[in-house]
């Protein structure tokens, strides 16, 4: 059984980033890097980092049925989403995983960030334009333009710091 192990699903390779910096910055052999689609349930850690991303306020059915199958272990969230750059945002973001995981599991906390959207979420908010609210198509094309540059440095040195958060709550 491994110490540590960190599935991730990832459509634009943001979560994908954050993934690897997690990985990168647990300091054991005994760890293993896998796309949540490879996972098929024979490989058993300690400790989950699961990464997922946001698309219309939920994760992906991998994801879910991932969260669903943990019992008793160590089980820490992260991932990253195009809109709501706010904790509070993040907060619901990680009650949606919450949803999923089972009670007996130790839930250690949560990472998320800002991430890069495709260009096709700009024209649809575009084609909106006279058919919805000015100030909040803006305010939705500005938060896109914003994300343009996320994740960032900054977004992975914080993914850093909550890996060894994290490790530090299990010493």
């Amino acid at each position: 059984m491994l110490k540590y192990l960190v599935a991730y699903a990832s459509e634009t390779g943001n979560t994908k980033m954050i993934a690897e910096e997690i990985y990168n910055a647990i300091p054991t052999d005994s760890k293993k890097l896998i796309n949540v689609r490879q996972w098929n349930g024979d490989l058993k850690a300690q400790t989950y980092f699961i990464g997922y991303w946001v698309n219309r306020n939920t994760c992906s059915l991998e994801v879910i049925d991932f969260i669903s199958s943990l019992h008793n272990k160590n089980v820490a969230f992260f991932g990253t989403c195009g809109l709501g750059n706010t904790e509070s945002y993040y907060k619901k973001i990680e009650n949606i995983g919450l949803t999923w995981l089972s009670s007996d599991n130790r839930f250690l906390g949560s990472y998320f960030c800002q991430g890069k959207m495709p260009v096709e979420i700009r024209q649809k908010y575009e084609s909106c334009r006279g058919l919805c609210d000015k100030e909040l198509l803006d305010k939705m094309i500005e938060n896109y333009e914003e994300a343009k540059a996320h994740p960032n440095r900054q977004d992975l040195l914080r993914a850093n710091v909550f890996t060894s958060d994290i490790i530090a709550k299990l010493s």
